[in-house]
């Protein structure tokens, strides 16, 4: 089942916009539908980035983006980054040893199959 992008806390990718390859957190969303995006860095919990949903892939990962923080207190945007930054290092890792086909080896199963 493919991850809804609206979850709150659901981390995306943005896919469109000058920003493409942003990892964000979900905040929430706006009225008409809109994602309401933090990164920590350039758009802050306070002045999130707004975004349609059909201009960024949700990935099956959530980061706490509301109650406490890391200090104790409520989420900052520190603790937007860090969540972000190890999402991100585990999400490679997990996909990064993933076996890809070899184009050489399946056009060697073709030309056998073929003969």
């Amino acid at each position: 089942m493919k991850p809804d992008a609206n979850e709150k806390g659901r981390v995306v990718v943005s896919l469109a916009g000058h920003d493409a390859g942003v990892w964000y957190a979900v905040l929430g969303t706006e009225p008409d539908g809109r994602l309401r995006l933090c990164d920590g860095e350039n758009h802050k919990l306070l002045k999130p980035k707004i975004k349609r949903s059909k201009h960024v892939r949700p990935l099956p990962l959530t980061v706490p983006v509301d109650g406490k923080g890391g200090s104790g207190g409520p989420v900052t945007d520190g603790d937007i980054r860090k969540a972000l930054k190890e999402a991100r290092l585990a999400y490679e890792a997990a996909t990064a040893f993933q076996p890809k086909a070899d184009p050489v080896q399946d056009k060697e199963e073709e030309a056998l199959v073929q003969e």
